[in-house]
């Protein structure tokens, strides 16, 4: 009812602006967004912004300045749309770091739009950087943590393996979250791997996801084994002088 309601007075104002100006008046409509948004009168700068892109669906700048205030507003579908609209505009022109100032927007507004991040993304690969593609998904990993936001975190997960495979990171907490969603033996193939490339500490590490997955007598021995190869050798002891060495010396 409150989301009703609130698209009729949407409405209601879009009918009285157009009451007001016999015709189209793209300079005028602007700056009558420009100075809503400026007063945080949300509502009416999208009204006035919608009306703008009645006439030029496919402007990115005016999407651009839209979809921060639908996201404002709860409105977070058409947010995304205009969103995406902003950004692949942008992208078709050639202005590549413009598109991803825009998606980076997007994820601020709507951290938990899995298609933002994924966007960013491709679009860090598409530029030859491998690191910022990878700290982007790792960035929206951090934003689905809850039991409903499985599926989303393992996605980006795997987008994440498509770089580095066997980051031992995202390796142990793939698996982590394929135990929890039932799929023990994809967890169990992936750890068994990624025990056999892996040495020292980071070894011990595997070894307790896999005990605590199964806690086998087996995967106990296994554990034991790795605390017992990661343990640092103590130091070399110097030789004991003989009595004979010391009078030398002196």
């Amino acid at each position: 009812m409150l989301r009703a309601s609130q698209q009729c007075a949407e409405i209601s104002t879009e009918v009285s602006l157009l009451r007001a100006t016999s015709s189209y008046d793209r300079t005028r409509v602007l700056k009558a967004a420009a100075r809503a948004r400026t007063r945080r009168r949300k509502r009416k700068a999208i009204a006035l912004y919608r009306w703008v892109l009645a006439v030029e669906p496919g402007n990115a700048e005016i999407h651009s300045k839209l979809a921060p205030l639908l996201a404002k507003t709860g409105q977070h579908f058409d947010a995304w749309v205009s969103f995406r609209r902003a950004a692949r505009g942008l992208a078709r022109e050639g202005l590549i770091e413009k598109a991803l100032g825009i998606y980076r927007e997007a994820a601020s507004c709507l951290p938990r739009q899995l298609e933002t991040w994924l966007a960013i993304f491709e679009l860090e690969r598409q530029r030859g950087r491998d690191a910022d593609a990878k700290d982007a998904l790792l960035e929206g990993r951090r934003r689905f943590r809850r039991r409903n936001h499985r599926p989303q975190a393992m996605y980006l997960l795997r987008r994440m393996r498509s770089i580095d495979p066997w980051e031992i990171e995202t390796v142990l907490d793939l698996a982590r979250l394929l135990s929890k969603m039932s799929q023990q033996r994809e967890a169990a193939m992936l750890l068994q791997e990624l025990a056999g490339r892996s040495r020292g500490r980071d070894l011990r590490r595997v070894r307790t996801a896999q005990w605590r997955m199964r806690p086998t007598p087996a995967h106990t021995w296994l554990w034991i084994h790795a605390a017992l190869l990661s343990r640092p050798s103590p130091p070399a002891r110097a030789p004991r002088r003989t009595r004979s060495a010391r009078t030398r010396q002196g």
